[in-house]
């Protein structure tokens, strides 16, 4: 059997302040993430990161994998990594899930010349490129623990990863509560 090769940094890279885009995806990519009930733990299960110093500052459950921005000044990622999917898996158990995540997970250290609006653009639009909704408001598995996204206006346009175009993320108008907005 091959070995995937590393494609993850030094340590040093994942302790201290920094922000992340975080990709996790499902057991052999299943579509676990169409019911909403196991989405709606998931979202509860998020306080794992939040129990581990970080913020989320963007989220979306697509069928078969999760995305992230996760913010923190002080923490260790592949922990509270850890401590999600652990959590998460233990209680999708519950609902008869047994295998609910890939062993690994995907992240791209948000530098500070990427915006976290941008990011949480790409976020919020991926159900749309991906058609599954014509509106990044109609998805239901994409929130919030920083602002209220859903009083963001449509048609973001996404910086990350390339593309020149400017987003349409009114930052004064989406902020709000701490609370998460699903």
């Amino acid at each position: 059997m091959e070995k995937h090769p590393r494609h993850r940094l030094a340590r040093a890279y994942y302790l201290g302040p920094r922000s992340y885009f975080l990709t996790i995806c499902t057991s052999q990519r299943g579509k676990l993430f169409t019911d909403q009930r196991l989405v709606e733990l998931l979202v509860n299960e998020l306080a794992q990161f939040l129990s581990q110093g970080f913020s989320i500052y963007a989220n979306c459950f697509m069928p078969d994998h999760c995305l992230a921005v996760a913010m923190t000044d002080t923490s260790d990622l592949a922990k509270a990594v850890r401590a999600f999917k652990g959590a998460s898996a233990a209680h999708a158990r519950s609902l008869g899930i047994r295998n609910l995540w890939q062993r690994d997970y995907y992240d791209h250290i948000l530098r500070s010349s990427e915006s976290f609006d941008a990011a949480a653009a790409y976020i919020y639009e991926n159900p749309v490129r991906s058609g599954l909704a014509s509106d990044a408001h109609d998805w239901p598995f994409s929130g919030s623990f920083v602002f209220d996204w859903k009083k963001c206006s449509s048609g973001f346009t996404p910086l990350l990863f390339g593309s020149a175009a400017p987003v349409v993320v009114p930052a004064a108008l989406c902020r709000s509560s701490g609370a998460p907005a699903v």
